[in-house]
């Protein structure tokens, strides 16, 4: 894949948001345009909602970005000068 573009989607969110289901809609988006299964990634929806749970707290933001490939979707969680990488593959 050195040759294929690299697509990324970020999001970029208060924690006053329903920040669970944001992120919820924004990974089925991103399914749905890429053309993912969804019950390929159930893990990672259910990963992602506690990871964004626990990165949140007191956070005055937060970020998810979305990186899609052939066989695997990564989200990289940002707050309060942290970082978290979560991914599946297939």
């Amino acid at each position: 894949m050195s040759d294929v573009e690299k697509t990324f989607t970020t999001i970029k969110f208060s924690p006053e948001c329903e920040i669970e289901e944001i992120s919820r809609v924004a990974l089925a988006a991103i399914l749905r345009i890429h053309k993912i299964d969804p019950a390929l990634i159930g893990e990672l929806a259910v990963s992602l909602q506690k990871e964004i749970k626990e990165i949140s707290v007191n956070a005055p933001y937060v970020e998810v970005e979305f990186q899609p490939s052939e066989n695997e979707i990564s989200a990289e969680l940002r707050a309060n000068g942290n970082s978290r990488i979560i991914s599946t593959t297939w």
